[in-house]
């Protein structure tokens, strides 16, 4: 059975004459009769009743005309479909990030994208770095918002979307909110509260080292595994946290923030993404992001 058999019955059975179908298909009455009754051959089903002065359809007929319609109809809809998916007008994008992205203006650049793109279906999935980048590499995942440090990144795009200074928040109420900065030497004994070292080995190398070379050792009271539990945290008054800038927009009761001064690491979020993919949803996505990446060169001192 060919698609265009099913065109050419539609026609029969919406003009009830196969002149008239025949004119409509652009086709010869003869060839188009013969295609019908090769159709009528392979179904083992009569779907027309043919008369000298009339062409009726059987109750099969007017079946297989419902269905057929129906199928016509779903294939117009995948011809669209593919066409927008090929424009960019249409299909789905898979986003992974890291929690404190929310924090950044990463929000700000998918409602943009949304309000440019309203057909098309973004799924989101707030995964740690380790966690998306199997996903990324799986296809399970279009694009990652991620902190690389030490990752292995081979096979993959990437577009720095955030670079900022680490600044310290501060328990409501300590004697470090009377001040306008603060240095890492005075963080000296000052209880701390620090991101896992298992979620980034490297970087929590590197932020020791940073202390390290103050000439002290942190005193680290708690370790968690995200950065708005380290603000919670501070908020109870356990300890001191260094945190990414944007963190100081979080309006949490009872945490201050301070810009801080040292050899210290930059905060940075990287927007990952497979190489070998070209996808035109994704490449619009990209340009909307790389509207509201944050690039600071300041740098601490």
């Amino acid at each position: 059975m060919e698609l265009r058999q099913l065109k050419y019955f539609i026609a029969v059975a919406e003009e009830l004459h196969f002149g008239r179908a025949a004119e409509r298909c652009h086709i010869a009455q003869p060839p188009l009769s013969q295609q019908i009754k090769r159709l009528e051959e392979e179904l083992g089903v009569t779907l027309l009743e043919r008369t000298s002065r009339k062409v009726s359809l059987t109750p099969e007929g007017t079946e297989f005309l419902r269905r057929c319609r129906d199928i016509r109809d779903r294939l117009e809809e995948a011809v669209n479909c593919v066409q927008d998916m090929a424009q960019g007008l249409e299909g789905q994008l898979r986003v992974g990030f890291i929690g404190p992205a929310s924090l950044s203006k990463l929000p700000k650049a998918i409602r943009a994208f949304r309000e440019q793109n309203p057909n098309i279906r973004l799924d989101f999935s707030a995964q740690s770095t380790t966690e998306q980048l199997p996903m990324l590499r799986g296809d399970r995942l279009d694009i990652a918002f991620v902190r690389l440090f030490g990752h292995d990144t081979r096979g993959l795009d990437t577009l720095l979307f955030l670079r900022e200074p680490y600044v310290l928040a501060v328990p409501e109420g300590h004697a470090f909110t009377s001040r306008e900065r603060i240095d890492i030497t005075d963080l000296e004994d000052e209880p701390l509260i620090f991101n896992q070292r298992i979620a980034q080995p490297a970087l929590y190398r590197s932020l020791i080292g940073s202390f390290h070379k103050a000439g002290f050792m942190p005193s680290i009271v708690q370790e968690v595994n995200t950065e708005q539990s380290t603000v919670a945290l501070v908020a109870t008054g356990l300890g001191c946290a260094l945190v990414p800038a944007s963190s100081a927009g979080d309006r949490r009761s009872g945490v201050v923030f301070r810009p801080l001064d040292g050899d210290l690491p930059q905060w940075e979020i990287t927007a990952l993404w497979k190489k070998k993919n070209e996808s035109v949803l994704l490449r619009k996505f990209l340009d909307v992001v790389a509207q509201f990446r944050e690039i600071s060169d300041a740098v601490s001192a």
